[in-house]
């Protein structure tokens, strides 16, 4: 049948129509499966990680060396840090204020006042505060010191570099092209005394640091000859790239993190710079271990990490290379104490950190795995700790038990009684105290404290003298006296005789002295051993008039060294 092109071009139409019908009008409902899919593709392929840059290890190391030297709670203020240059938009006072913390995890150095002046960036919270503020309800602290800079300078392609080469024929062409640019930033923070808004001269931190971003490609394309002449010409052509930039937020951040120890080192005094020496601060080490992440199967990772878990005491079971639920909760135990998201997974970031104080640098600056053999991981064992970092590095050290602002383990009496408790792992807490007289009490949970689990690596004061509704405890009779802290993955209540766990702050009639409890701690029989640490000091002078006493809505006796604080 022969149709007319008026013909052809209507039956033409009409099938596009029909077509296009069937396309966009198609039944939702057979669609159904892509639709529900979209709830699942909307998550994202990994899971977060923490936000960390490459001086993880020197923040914890100053809060460590902070807590040693004593240096006492420091209030501070932060001021907004600008971006000068207008190329970075990332929030600077946050990360700095995030640094603070860290340095302050177990020793409390620092506590952040949260002031704002800017009325253009009230937030409920500030506005909430004015009004308090107005009808005399609270009563903000006024910081000792504060800190104030800004991002000084962002220089884009400050350096760059570009080769290319191509080589074409009648029936090919093909071409390589490489090339880098390195950008750089700048940050100033100085430190300034709140009372007189004036700059402490020397106390000032200048770095920068250079981002660099680049790529690689390789082009080719071919054409087709000899073909008949009425076949047009046929080609192919592809291309095979790789670009990589380093992202700038993470550079601030480390510029914040180095410009923060810096400044916190100079204000305390102490010797901030052996933070800064270690192997684990160097941009290349993420970069080689992630290199020995990769180069290892599932079982090698798995046996790595149930090592060096059993090296700092969190594995007791056999090193095969299997992850079951108790290595499972073996590895959320040490994540929830190296502020690691607890997820029981043998993922790059856990073994970043368990794995990281194994690692050394030769004398041409290339990183090593200390201990282990390239070739076998089952056979060599890892290195002891103590051999590689300083202590200040150990997230998993003993419990750490200790006056508040002791002096040689001595006290007088009027003195008032703090202990600074630092878990080396998450689990549960419990601090029995023995005065001069020899009354044990049992001060941690307690009424006013009443958490019974405590987080690893986490500073904690008994009493908490931050908080102004508090109990006090102070020296009062001449004489030695102790403390015992216990830190256990399960909860005691069970195990203890009832009135070591009452939790009421007052005296254990029954407990002659603390050599009791430890001894019942000692027959415990259990897989995982609770972790003890005692304290001991001596108390001189003379007796005070009134013996400290527990107020009577805690449930205390007068027999109870301890009082509530005053309002």
């Amino acid at each position: 049948m022969n149709l007319g092109k008026k013909q052809k071009l209507f039956l033409l139409t009409g099938i596009l129509f029909t077509f296009s019908a069937c396309t966009f009008n198609a039944d939702l409902e057979r669609r159904i499966d892509v639709i529900e899919r979209g709830t699942v593709d909307q998550k994202p392929l990994t899971s977060p990680t923490k936000s960390v840059s490459v001086l993880r290890d020197a923040l914890a190391c100053m809060d460590q060396m902070l807590r040693e030297e004593q240096v006492p709670t420091t209030l501070i203020a932060v001021k907004s840090i600008p971006d000068i240059s207008g190329l970075y938009s990332t929030g600077t006072k946050d990360m700095l204020i995030t640094a603070l913390s860290r340095m302050s995890r177990s020793s409390h150095a620092f506590k952040v006042v949260d002031y704002e002046i800017d009325p253009l960036r009230q937030d409920t919270v500030q506005t909430i505060t004015g009004l308090l503020l107005s009808s005399g309800s609270i009563e903000l602290q006024r910081p000792q010191i504060y800190i104030s800079g800004s991002i000084s300078f962002g220089d884009r392609t400050v350096t760059s570099k570009r080769s290319s080469i191509g080589v074409s024929t009648n029936s090919t062409d093909t071409g390589y092209s490489w090339d880098i640019l390195a950008s750089a930033v700048g940050l100033d923070l100085h430190l300034g005394d709140m009372k007189t808004r004036t700059f402490y001269p020397g106390m000032d931190s200048a770095n920068e640091l250079i981002v660099a971003g680049g790529g690689r490609s390789v082009e080719i394309g071919a054409k087709a000859t000899g073909l008949p002449k009425h076949i047009y010409r046929v080609g192919s052509q592809f291309e095979v790239s790789a670009d990589n930039n380093q992202g700038a937020g993470s550079a601030i951040r480390a510029l914040v993190d180095l410009a923060a120890i810096e400044l916190v080192g100079k204000w305390s005094r102490i010797p901030y710079w052996q933070c800064l020496e270690y192997e684990s601060n160097h941009p290349e080490f993420l970069r080689q271990i992630r290199q020995w992440y990769e180069d290892m199967s599932v079982a090698e990772r798995i046996s790595s990490i149930q090592r060096a878990l059993t090296e700092q005491g969190y594995w007791k079971g056999e090193i095969n290379g299997e992850l079951d639920e108790n290595l499972r909760h073996s590895l959320m135990l040490y994540q929830s104490a190296t502020d690691l998201i607890p997820s029981g997974m043998v993922n790059f970031e856990t073994y970043t950190r368990l794995l990281s104080t194994y690692v050394k640098a030769d004398s041409e600056g290339k990183f090593y795995r200390a201990g282990w053999s390239n070739k076998n991981f089952e056979e060599d064992a890892l290195p002891k700790l103590e051999t590689l970092k300083p202590s200040a590095l150990r997230p998993w050290s003993p419990l750490v038990l200790e006056l508040l602002g002791g002096k040689g383990n001595e006290l007088t009496i009027g003195d008032a009684i703090v202990l600074r408790v630092v878990p080396p792992r998450t689990g549960y807490l419990y601090c029995y105290y023995q005065d001069a007289s020899g009354v044990v009490s049992q001060l941690y949970p307690n009424p006013l404290q009443r958490s019974k689990i405590a987080q690893g690596g986490r500073g904690l004061l008994i009493p908490d003298i931050s908080n102004p509704n508090t109990f006090l405890m102070q020296a009062s009779s001449a004489g030695a006296e102790e403390a015992v802290c216990i830190v256990s993955e399960t909860s005691l209540d069970k195990q203890l005789p009832e009135a070591y766990t009452a939790a009421k702050l007052e005296p254990i009639k029954t407990a002659g002295d603390l050599s009791e409890l430890k001894e019942l701690i000692g027959n415990m029989k259990s897989l995982q051993k609770p972790v003890v640490s005692e304290y001991k000091w001596k108390i001189k002078g003379a007796a005070l008039a009134q013996p400290a006493a527990v107020a009577p809505e805690v449930g205390a006796d007068e027999n109870t060294p301890a009082q509530k604080a005053a309002p």
